[in-house]
């Protein structure tokens, strides 16, 4: 790697990726750039979260739809690449939509793109605020959960790691989605 490709580990990015972001109006990314197209991804990413943290409550809702032991396994997998697969693909494409500007560290944006960032990144910290408590209410109210343990045949107890994965989703994805939706030109 080059000398002047500085890495910013904090923000888990390099100067010539950020730059690049910031710069690139190629045509193969124009279709992001509309606030109705980037409102559309964000409303996708939602669903996508929401349905990565339903997967904790799997067998819940195995029971309530009475699904056979063969096809849950089955659907449980399928649904389970799939959605994450997803949320991924769709923030890669969430980035790309609001030029990494969320990302992005303080010397390589200008004195607007600071405040739009700052901006977000205020409002994504209340949106967190909520949804650890959101969390909390589940652990508290919900059925038992319990991280990275399948569930076994003897306990009701289900796995929270889906829950937890879903939350990490969206605490690294918050700020650009609050970018994404509140920005009208970027």
């Amino acid at each position: 790697m080059p000398k002047n490709n500085k890495i910013y580990w904090l923000e888990g990015v390099t100067d010539k990726g950020v730059k690049s972001l910031l710069s690139n109006d190629s045509k193969s990314y124009r279709w992001l750039r509309p606030q109705r197209n980037r409102r559309i991804l964000v409303t996708l990413m939602a669903i996508g979260l929401v349905l990565t943290a339903l997967g904790s409550y799997y067998s819940a809702i195995k029971k309530s739809l009475n699904l056979s032991s063969n096809l849950d396994f089955t659907i449980l997998v399928i649904s389970t690449v799939f959605v994450v697969a997803s949320v991924i693909g769709g923030y890669l494409l969430l980035r790309i939509s609001v030029r990494g500007i969320a990302d992005a560290p303080d010397e390589l944006l200008d004195e607007r793109q600071l405040k739009i960032r700052n901006a977000s990144f205020r409002i994504a910290y209340l949106w967190c605020s909520f949804l650890v408590m959101v969390v909390f209410l589940l652990l508290a109210y919900g059925p038992e959960l319990r991280l990275f343990r399948p569930e076994v045949a003897n306990e009701q107890v289900a796995d929270g790691s889906f829950l937890m994965i879903s939350v990490m989703f969206t605490i690294s994805s918050l700020p650009s989605m609050v970018l994404a939706w509140r920005e009208g030109d970027i």
